[in-house]
């Protein structure tokens, strides 16, 4: 499986939301998963497009 490279800034620019990524750069941004994932799609079609949930600052994490 490949892996995603992560913008280092992503965790100061975007807190508390979703990220589109395609190659190593956030194309789109928002609350919602579902818009996020439609506009990257949009703009690269043929691209894979990586999810992921920015944490906030206070959230906590839980390791099970």
């Amino acid at each position: 499986m490949a892996q995603t490279k992560i913008p280092a800034n992503i965790f100061n620019k975007y807190p508390g939301k979703r990220v589109a990524i395609v190659n190593g750069r956030v194309i789109a941004s928002s609350l919602n998963a579902t818009v996020v994932y439609k506009q990257a799609k949009a703009k690269y079609p043929h691209k894979k497009v990586s999810i992921f949930a920015v944490p906030r600052r206070e959230d906590k994490y839980l390791l099970v």
